[in-house]
């Protein structure tokens, strides 16, 4: 339901794996609460495209 909500609402989906991992390329925030409640999301990573996950800031590993 969440991968459903994100698309309507126009991110975009790129992975849903079991039944709480989404990810997604856009403002999340704006779409969903952040937080540990059951109808939050928690942040897990994070990455800018173009960068390795392993990349810092500044771009170094």
């Amino acid at each position: 339901m969440k991968a459903l909500k994100a698309h309507e609402e126009g991110l975009v989906v790129v992975r849903a794996m079991g039944t709480d991992e989404l990810h997604v390329v856009g403002d999340w925030r704006r779409v969903f609460a952040e937080g540990r409640a059951v109808t939050e999301v928690k942040v897990k990573d994070v990455c800018l495209a173009g960068t390795a996950v392993d990349d810092g800031p500044d771009g170094q590993e």
